[in-house]
Formats: structure tokens, sequence, C-alpha cells
């Protein structure tokens, strides 16, 4: 009688038999089942920790250990032979590692036995162990060099901890936050490397979280930890390195300890190392960026590190006093380049919102310009000015080829990724879209933006599986995410769920953009009293203060007002006020796709004619 096996037990299976066929291979990883079972790592770690409460790395180990027992209770092998069997790659390792599991040694577990033996020099050999040798020279053979390319062309990955403070002294916190953001930007000019974001590791500040944990949740197979001993006219710095797929074993420890000037060589120092500790592979012009030798004045890069450290905190007040202590590294030193590209981010960050700041983006120009002239690998500068050209200028082409700078230069800016998205959604190119939205989640998996940015691409792809996937994954990370929330109402009103798309839509944050969408969620729940009165309140506050043309012609188009909306938009094109571009985005346009005037917005802003990849749109 056929066994008809649950979802769950096949999914088992097929990580089993991957593993089995992968038992001999020292070099198999998680990446490696992940990508063989066809989910993240992440994902793979939920499901398996559900099914069996084993992380991917523990379950991998188990199978491997009960591989290497039933192989020693047979006698088939010796222990050193059967660790390499089962793909440890030192004897000394598994006797440890299977001790702790059976709390027996391997040796214990071999049977005496009657089997006959070839003599070869000084040792013995048993003829099944000399048939199983050629056995797996053979397959060795036919399957190496697919396994060494496999494992190859998929990145190795790794996450640096936030760095400890063991200074004495928490004034010394800037520095040291500082000096963590400063190795991910030098590992991140390695693009055979993912390098995990510092907002995703900032988490894990103080964390008692094991490192499997740890990487599973973000999806690597290596961990630094460091700490900061000392700052002063030198600094000690020492970085320890843990493989998380080989149950948290050490790979190296080593500590650095320089003047205060030599403080970016040991960072590029830090980086050359631990790519040679874990066998990734450098171009040449990675690998001669990160040997130039570089000195800077330590006054200079202390007032550069305050003022990026109260940027990170997001306030307006922590803002003012960013820009004052970029401004004052600037003035100590004017040819260090670093201040500026933090400066230039800054107001380039700042400006690009729903109401744009012209004086903000004059800024940022000003200073990703000076930047780049006094160093052209910063790749902050460049993105600077890519946020500039896709949001302001509308330099398309300059766009582009900013954003292609800034990830040349640094491959694991998640930023420059998820921006450049966007850049490629208004050319409705859903695919490299989603390419480098993808990308962006890869390199910073806590950040609800980007998540929920790569759910609005799927929606817009027609793939509405992978949009509630990642809305939901937007929402887990912060419940509050306006386009988690979002991006799951359209799902709802695509499937007739009215009652349900309501209640996404009333989660969205207040304001007036977010209201626009709630308007076009009553039109097309049938609740047009509501979305009426949604347009009243906004005509009437539009009265008395600046309200963004382009959320009253979404408000004017959802309720049939064509020429009003028409009038808002052309208005917003001539005031280049943000996200007039992206009028593709949103539903609440759909009723004015059909009209001529609509392609000539889009022909004002040198933008393709529209194309209807917007799922809402064709009901």
């Amino acid at each position: 009688m056929e066994t008809h096996l649950s979802i769950d037990e096949q999914f088992l299976r097929k990580v089993h038999q991957v593993i089995e066929k992968n038992i001999d291979n020292e070099s198999f990883s998680v990446e490696v089942l992940a990508h063989e079972v066809g989910l993240s790592r992440s994902m793979l770690y939920r499901k398996l920790m559900k099914l069996t409460g084993k992380s991917a790395s523990e379950y991998i180990t188990h199978i491997r250990l009960e591989r290497a027992k039933q192989l020693l209770e047979h006698n088939s092998m010796s222990v050193s032979e059967t660790a390499y069997q089962v793909g440890f790659k030192s004897p000394s390792y598994f006797n440890k590692v299977f001790k702790k599991h059976y709390h027996t040694s391997p040796g214990s577990l071999m049977k005496n036995h009657d089997g006959v033996t070839l003599h070869i020099g000084q040792k013995a050999v048993s003829q099944r162990t000399v048939a199983l040798v050629l056995f797996l020279i053979v397959i060795g053979l036919a399957t190496g060099l697919f396994f060494l390319s496999f494992n190859q062309s998929i990145p190795k990955s790794i996450a640096v901890l936030p760095i400890e403070n063991l200074t004495g002294e928490e004034d010394n916190d800037y520095f040291v936050d500082g000096i963590h953001e400063a190795l991910i930007g030098e590992l991140g000019k390695i693009s055979s490397l993912r390098v995990i974001s510092r907002t995703s590791t900032l988490r894990y500040k103080n964390s008692e979280l094991r490192m499997t944990d740890i990487a599973n949740e973000l999806g690597v197979g290596v961990i630094a930890r460091g700490s900061v001993l000392s700052i002063g006219d030198s600094i000690q710095l020492i970085i320890h390195l843990v493989d998380a797929d080989d149950m948290e074993q050490l790979i190296s420890s080593q500590s650095y300890h320089e003047d205060l000037s030599n403080v970016l060589n040991i960072q590029s120092g830090v980086a050359l190392d631990i790519a040679d500790d874990v066998n990734v592979k450098l171009s040449r012009q990675e690998e001669a960026l990160l040997e130039s030798k570089k000195d800077v004045d330590p006054d200079t890069y202390k007032a550069y590190l305050r003022g990026m450290h109260h940027l990170h905190l997001g306030t307006p007040q922590s803002f003012d006093t960013g820009m004052d202590y970029l401004q004052q590294a600037i003035d100590h030193d004017p040819g260090d380049p670093f201040a500026y590209a933090g400066i230039a981010l800054g107001y380039a960050t700042l400006g690009h919102g729903q109401l744009s700041s012209e004086e903000a983006f004059n800024q940022a120009t000003i200073a990703a310009n000076k930047a780049i002239k006094l160093d052209p690998t910063i790749d902050e500068a460049y993105t600077a000015l890519a946020l500039i050209n896709l949001y302001h200028e509308w330099n398309w082409s300059l766009a582009e080829r900013t954003f292609t700078d800034a990830i040349a230069n640094n491959p694991n800016n998640a930023t420059a990724h998820a921006h450049f998205a966007w850049y490629h959604f208004l050319f409705s190119d859903l695919d490299v879209s989603i390419k480098h939205a993808r990308q962006s989640v890869l390199i910073a998996p806590f950040s609800p933006a980007f998540a929920s940015w790569l759910a609005l691409l799927y929606f817009h792809a027609n793939d509405f599986e992978q949009a509630e996937y990642w809305g939901r994954k937007a929402l887990d990370i912060n419940q509050d995410n306006g386009y988690g929330n979002l991006v799951l109402g359209w799902i709802s009103l695509e499937n007739k769920q009215y009652s349900q798309a309501i209640e996404y839509h009333k989660r969205l944050p207040d304001g007036i953009y977010w209201k626009a969408h709630l308007g076009y969620c009553y039109v097309e729940c049938g609740y047009w009293d509501e979305a009426v009165k949604l347009w009243k309140d906004t005509e009437q506050l539009a009265q008395s203060q600046s309200v963004n043309p382009c959320f009253l012609a979404m408000m004017a188009a959802n309720l049939g007002y064509k020429e009003l909306a028409f009038e808002y938009l052309n208005r917003a094109i001539e005031e280049k006020v943000y996200p007039i571009t992206y009028i593709n985005f949103s539903p609440c346009y759909k009723s004015l796709r059909v009209e001529p005037q609509y392609d000539a917005l889009l022909k004002k802003m040198n933008l393709p004619t529209y194309t209807k990849f917007i799922s809402a749109s064709r009901r």
C-alpha cells in the first residue's frame, strides 16, 4: 500500500537526501542546503527548528554523526577515515563533537571482527575499506568538480557583531561604534563576500543568543566578534572569527595594536585577514584598495565618528549635532573626504522625503562632489549623488551611473541596492528592480523598509505569494510599517476580501499620503461617503497649510475628479515634488491611465509611456 507523506515529511526527506548526498563534502554548508531545498537560509532555519528542534547547522551535524555511528559500529573504517567520510575537516574535532553528542568516544564503538585484511606496508586495511576508498575516488572524480564549482558559486557571508567597548570609558562608545561601521564598510568592498549591514547587526548588541542562532537569523555562515581594549594615542582591537556552520568553531583570533593615526590601515588589515581566514578570493582591484596605506589625523577622525554617531540616532536634534561635528572635522582637515561623504549622505537622506528640501539637496551635491574629488572610492558619496539624481534632479542617466559607481565600490551597499531598485521601476524593468531589492534584504535582513519595498515590487510583478511573504516579513520586524500594511491591503483587494483590506489600510500611519490610499480602498470596497469625507477634510486642510499636490491628485483621482487630478499632477511636475515620478506606483491613479494626458505627464519627466504592470490597475 502506498504511503502518503505529509508536506512536512516530504520536506524533511528532501533535506535528509541532500545532506546524505553531500555527507563526505566538508565544504557543504547551510547555504548550499538552503539553495538545494529552495528556501532562504532564515526560512530553512525556522522550518527545521519547528519540525526538529534543531537549527540547520545542528541538523547537518546530527545526520553526519548518525552516519559516523553506523560506520563505526560496522567497523567499516578507522576513526580518522570515518571523520573524513562524514565531512569533518579534522579527526580531533570529530572526536570532540562525537563524544559530546553520544557521551562516548568514537573508538569505543568499533567492534572486533574477523574480516579479511590486506597488509599494505605496516598498516592493516580491511578489504571493505579498500573497496570503499576506491569507490569514493571514482565518485569524487565524478562529482568533486561539481561540488567545488557549486560551492564557489554561492557567496560566502559574514556578520560583524557590534564591537564591545572594554576601554572602561562610556564616552568611547561613539568611537567603538564607528569602528564597527568601518569594519563592515571595509569588508563590504569584497564582491565575493556578503556582509550584513550595520543596522541589522545592532540588534545583537549585548545579546546572549548563541552564535549559531544569530547566524541563522541573519543568514550567514561566519560571525565576527570584537572588542576595543584601549583608545588613546593608540588603539588596541581584538577580532574573533566563528564558523557558525561548524558548531561555533573558532576560525581565528587576532589582536591589532597601532597608533591612532593608522586606524584606517587597521580596519583594512582586519578585512584582509578575515578574507584570508574564510578563503575569499579578492580581485586585484579589491586587494589593491584594501592594501593601500592611509593615514588620518586622530582629532579629525574622532570628530567624523562623533558626527556619524549622532546622525545615526535619527532625531532632528541629533541630526544638527551630527552635522556640526562633521563640519568640525572638515574645518580641522579640509582634505579629509569622510566628513564630506557623511554630510552628503545626511543631506541627501533629509532631502528625500514627501516634501523635498531644495537646500538639503544642494548641500548634499556640493559635499558629495567634494568627497569624490578627494577620494573616488567612497561609495557613500556616490549613493548621495544617486539619490539626488533619482529623486530631485530627475537626471536618469546620471542616477544610473552613480548607483552603479556606489555598488562597484561597495557591492554590499544595501541603501544603494534598495533605491536602485526604484530607479529600474521607473523604466518598467521589474526583473532588475526585484534583483536589487532582493540583494538589499539579503544585506539588511532586519530592515522593515527594504522588506516592504520588495513586497511592493513583487505585487507589481503580479507575484502575490512573494508579495504577501515579504509584506508579512516587514510587519514581523515592525508591525507599524506603512508599506507592509499597504501591500497586504492591496492583496486583500485583489482577493475581494474587502473587510480585511479596510483593516490593513486603517493600520497605515497618519498623514495625507496614507489617507489617500485609505480613500482608494474605500472606493474599491464601495464606501463612497467615507472617501468623500477624507477628500473634504484634506481640501479644508489645504486652505490653511501647504499640501503636497501629488496627494491631492491621488484623492481627486480616487473620486473620478480627473481634470482636477491632472491639474495637481502638472503642478507637481513644475515644482518637482516627490513622489510625482512614481505615478505608476499607486493604484489611486488607475482612472487616469486611460487618458492621453497621462502619458503626456510621463513624457514631461522623460519617462517611458505607461506599461500595465501594476496589477491593481487591471481591475
